[in-house]
């Protein structure tokens, strides 16, 4: 990339896309360094961790801003196999975690190869259903994204993550149900998902797992067990009021009586810690995040990068609304992170790593936003 090519680039950077992901980073931080407080006070180990994983990760954001988005296209079936090479080797020489084998151990940290192939998969349908235009046998191109689908699908459940292997389908479903002009072949496909659900409720689901859907409808049959998070949840939300008990003073983070209170349940703690008003604040932040996806791909005028754009954006998507609605006891507990804000560094840097995707179709389409 030589200077000139470069400042033209700069030129087309979307500032405020940045500066909402970066509002959204410093809100994890803070409660992050919160829950710190209590647990590592002398230490702050994790919350020094985090602040490396965010130094990479909008490192990545950056880097991933700059190369040519298209690239993916070329190379996407070799990123399809690296992943089935990354989801196969994880079960036998993964780390186990709360009963999911789906951990590498890289002696500095931790890697979960699912968050990687999320944004493998996006990219893979995006290739495919961006031939739409040249391959009009629209039941092919559903046959073929389910064919490359479902066996990441398999490998994930064998872990089991059932809430990573809900997020590949979803996925799958949503960009197949943007391009669907018929409603029987819609129809067919939620048939067919009733029938699979019922399949893997029968044969595929762990009792643990099964446990976590029957305690979200009755959360109070064993609220010292299985309803133990959902309780503790629900009681965090509430204790906060409207503005919170303030940074560091919240009981159940601090304590330790919020299970996982920094990953899964962190917006829990910030709820508890910042109230409604500062809950209010990162919803509203998240929002404007997906408002800015959504200008965005309404001006794309490559069909991969569009598919992209909108696969990255659901996947964000789907990880706040059901992050939160674990939270707010609304949907069942399948362990996933909030986006930017949960600890950890798999999910955090591919998440960046996905949004400077995003960055780069909107700089190599050369669109100018004010």
């Amino acid at each position: 990339m030589n200077l000139l090519n470069f400042k033209k680039e700069v030129k087309y950077f979307d500032l405020i896309f940045f500066l909402l992901i970066f509002a959204v980073l410093i809100f994890g931080l803070l409660i992050q360094y919160s829950l710190s407080l209590g647990l590592e006070s002398k230490t702050l180990f994790s919350f020094k961790r985090q602040l490396f994983f965010i130094f990479l990760g909008i490192i990545l954001f950056f880097l991933f801003s700059f190369i040519d988005f298209r690239i993916f296209k070329l190379i996407a079936y070799f990123l399809y196999l690296f992943s089935i090479f990354l989801l196969g080797l994880v079960l036998f020489f993964g780390i186990k975690f709360h009963g999911v084998k789906g951990w590498y151990f890289l002696k500095f940290a931790y890697f979960q190869p699912i968050e990687l192939v999320k944004i493998i998969l996006i990219i893979v349908l995006a290739k495919i259903w961006s031939t739409k235009v040249k391959e009009r046998d629209e039941k092919k191109l559903i046959f073929l994204s389910a064919v490359f689908t479902f066996p990441l699908v398999f490998l994930t459940l064998l872990q089991p993550d059932f809430g990573s292997a809900l997020i590949l389908v979803l996925i799958w479903f949503f960009l197949t149900a943007i391009n669907i002009q018929k409603i029987r072949d819609l129809a067919f496909i939620l048939i067919s998902f009733i029938i699979i659900f019922v399949l893997l409720w029968n044969f595929v689901l762990l009792n643990y797992q099964k446990e976590r859907i029957i305690t979200f409808f009755f959360p109070g049959r064993d609220p010292m067990g299985k309803g133990y998070q959902i309780t503790q949840a629900k009681i965090a939300v509430g204790s906060g009021g409207i503005f919170g008990r303030g940074i560091g003073q919240g009981s159940r983070g601090q304590m330790r009586l919020l299970p996982a209170s920094k990953t899964d349940f962190v917006f829990a703690a910030i709820s508890e810690e910042l109230g409604f008003f500062g809950s209010a604040i990162l919803i509203l932040l998240f929002i404007l995040i997906f408002l800015r996806i959504i200008k965005i791909s309404k001006v794309i005028n490559d069909s991969f990068g569009f598919f992209l754009v909108l696969g990255i954006g659901f996947n964000l998507f789907l990880h706040v609304i059901i992050n939160i609605g674990m939270n707010l006891g609304l949907l069942p507990i399948v362990g996933l992170p909030l986006p930017l804000v949960s600890y950890g560094g798999s999910s955090l840097i591919c998440f960046l790593i996905s949004l400077g995707i995003i960055e780069s179709v909107v700089i190599h389409q050369e669109i100018f936003f004010t």
